[in-house]
């Protein structure tokens, strides 16, 4: 049976939290003037860029924002995004993750997916200046629902209807606690991208397998193969 590996974006396959971050409080500041907005992503209900831009709208003017106001905020954090990854040479990814990507797809044991909490044009955006594969990926993003566990069925359901095969286990590839949590309520295995703290994060929240990087890819394998042994496990058991 195949399995999927489904990936986040920032700090998963990118360096790009930084950039992301900054660029979406700046946005959020030129095209509305809101000011004092927390970054700290947890505080919110999903951890996306939907839910924080439409959370963050309703404290400061007590509504929901329209169609044309969120294209507008788009657009210029996307502009952002774009001005900032040229200053600093272009969005770089996670080491490994290209040579990782690539062993996967030949692989023919491995399909993949992506799922971020960013919007498409910008997680699209960084995935190219980072020159990672895009091109025949089955993907969701936060266009797609606010939530990451929606984003996450979206992406699965694409994958099954791309593979033309029931996906049944699931390894999802992510940096952030969010991503773990999200991964636990979908019902699916987890393999954390994260080093120092963020690492001790993860396992804190039960990662079994938490990388720095993708160099190692022997051990990302096995990491890979274990995640989906437990998982296959677990579905045995329930």
């Amino acid at each position: 049976m195949m399995k999927l590996v489904m990936f986040d974006i920032d700090g998963t396959l990118t360096e790009s939290n930084h950039l992301d971050d900054e660029s979406y409080l700046q946005a959020l500041y030129e095209v509305f003037g809101f000011s004092e907005v927390s970054s700290d992503w947890t505080s919110y209900t999903h951890v996306t860029d939907a839910c924080i831009f439409k959370e963050v709208f309703q404290s400061k003017l007590g509504r929901i924002p329209s169609f044309r106001e969120v294209e507008a905020f788009q657009q210029r954090f996307l502009e952002l995004l774009v001005n900032g990854a040229q200053a600093s040479g272009g969005v770089k990814a996670i080491p490994g993750s290209s040579d990782m990507l690539k062993k996967l797809l030949a692989s023919g044991e491995y399909p993949i997916a992506y799922a971020g909490g960013g919007w498409a044009a910008s997680a699209i955006f960084k995935l190219k200046s980072a020159h990672l594969p895009i091109d025949n990926i089955p993907c969701a993003f936060s266009d797609d629902d606010e939530s990451r566990e929606g984003i996450m069925a979206i992406a699965h359901s694409r994958a099954e209807t791309y593979y033309n095969r029931l996906l049944s286990e699931v390894v999802y590839i992510g940096d952030g606690v969010w991503d773990i949590r999200s991964a636990q309520k979908s019902g699916y295995s987890f393999i954390g991208i994260a080093s120092d703290n963020q690492a001790k994060a993860l396992f804190n929240e039960g990662a079994t397998d938490v990388f720095p990087n993708y160099d190692d890819y022997e051990s990302f394998l096995l990491a890979l193969k274990k995640a989906t042994e437990m998982q296959k496990n677990q579905q045995f058991l329930t």
